[in-house]
């Protein structure tokens, strides 16, 4: 009988074992500095998350939920006026990078044109500063 028990290993180097989060498709209204109406600003958030290791409980407190990433984003979205679509990125990256398991995150934003129907976009990877 071969044992598939599952053992913990530190990852190479002993950086801290992670999962990934995704965020698909979340839209929101905002509106750009010099604009008068608000348009839709799609996002896509992929959140490199601390593994709570191996024995976690099964709870929603032991691993990252991202319940908070789209409550931030939301208010966010909901400030008066945005400087342009790279500094919501940004701000979108800060936001989550605050999260005390994140350890990365990658942020898309897009803003499709409302006239000509092309689409403006940046995307945006920060790290966290204390390197997990």
């Amino acid at each position: 009988m071969t044992d598939h028990t599952f053992q913990w290993r530190t990852a190479p180097g002993g950086a801290a074992h992670t999962y990934t989060i995704f965020l698909r498709d979340f839209i929101a209204p905002v509106v750009l500095h010099g604009e008068n109406q608000r348009r839709s600003a799609h996002f896509n958030v992929r959140l490199t998350v601390i593994h709570p290791g191996p024995d976690f409980p099964d709870d929603i407190a032991a691993v990252m939920s991202y319940e908070p990433i789209v409550q931030d984003l939301r208010r966010l979205c909901a400030e008066q006026t945005q400087p342009g679509v790279e500094e919501l990125a940004e701000r979108a990256a800060a936001l989550c990078l605050k999260q005390p398991k994140v350890c990365s995150v990658r942020v898309e934003v897009e803003l499709p044109e409302q006239t000509s129907g092309s689409i403006a976009g940046v995307t945006v990877t920060r790290e966290n500063a204390e390197g997990f």
